[in-house]
């Protein structure tokens, strides 16, 4: 799993980013890599708002706003991508070719 938190290490940023290492610690998820994107063109590519943001496995779940997200919300948010990860996986299992 990957997860990109968009912004350029301001306050937000930062506490963006220990809410989601707290996160994956309480989902015993250890193989993430999480990854701070900074540079402002970058975060142009993958979010149109305000940061901070929330990339997960290439979908941004969160952009911007003065509230940042709960824990149970970023877990929420990883839960819903790998399930539809993985079940865009299995039907292109299903179809291929034996």
């Amino acid at each position: 799993m990957e997860i990109q938190i968009l912004g350029p290490s301001c306050a937000n940023c930062l506490k963006l980013e220990m809410l989601v290492m707290r996160t994956l610690t309480e989902l015993g998820n250890r193989d993430a890599r999480v990854e701070k994107v900074t540079a402002p063109r970058e975060m142009e590519q993958l979010m149109s708002g305000e940061p901070p943001g929330l990339v997960v496995n290439d979908q941004l779940v969160w952009s911007g706003g003065k509230e940042l997200p709960t824990q149970a919300q970023i877990a929420e948010w990883i839960r819903e991508v790998t399930r539809a990860q993985i079940a865009e996986w299995i039907r292109e299992v299903i179809r291929a070719p034996a």
